[in-house]
């Protein structure tokens, strides 16, 4: 079993002891300015249907820039589709689609503490259920708190598990009618996760 074969959040929840909230506003916004070169791209991005016919187009032409421009503010880095096999036993196995963690003294990629998952054919359920084993897994490391996106390029959703409690986030937020707010909640998670850690 691996991160995406979960079937549901309650099942991972179940397997995990996870108590899955309900719903509430937990998210802020940090103010970010945004280069008006770069935020040209991004919206060209998001209006060009062809960056829409695949996962990985979607990935690679929406979800990355947006990650890679908030990241450079921080000591954080964005480790993209790599193995990230916490218990094989549990199903803690996979690559995700997005890990975000500093790098340790190895060279390799420290405990993630924010999670991105691209909801395949913008199945929501699907993503929460693969954010959440990927949060669990982190948690296994000793993460205390660990953040999640899941998003189809153009609605984002955030959610967190905090000492054993899954909340989404009850506003998801559309890139293409408020982009700047999709930065702004990006860049609170990225300074939230910085100064935890």
């Amino acid at each position: 079993m691996a991160y995406g074969t979960f079937k549901s959040v309650e099942e991972v929840a179940t397997k995990f002891d996870i108590e899955a909230s309900d719903k509430v506003t937990f998210v802020k916004e940090k103010a970010v300015k945004i280069l008006d070169v770069l935020l040209s791209i991004i919206e060209k991005n998001l209006k060009n249907d062809t960056n829409y016919i695949s996962e990985f187009a979607i990935c690679e032409s929406i979800i990355r820039p947006i990650l890679d421009i908030i990241v450079a503010n921080y000591s954080l880095r964005v480790w993209s589709h790599i193995s990230y096999n916490v218990d094989q036993e549990k199903g803690l196995i996979g690559e995700p689609d997005y890990l975000i963690a500093q790098k340790n003294k190895y060279g390799g990629m420290a405990r993630p503490v924010l999670c991105v998952i691209e909801a395949k054919k913008d199945n929501f359920d699907e993503g929460w259920t693969q954010a959440l084993a990927e949060m669990v897994a982190s948690s296994f490391l000793g993460a205390t708190t660990c953040y999640a996106i899941v998003t189809t390029g153009v609605l984002w959703q955030f959610g967190k598990l905090d000492n054993s409690v899954f909340t989404i986030d009850s506003r998801a937020i559309s890139a293409t009618t408020e982009l700047q707010r999709v930065f702004n909640t990006i860049n609170w998670i990225f300074n939230e996760i910085s100064e935890k850690n």
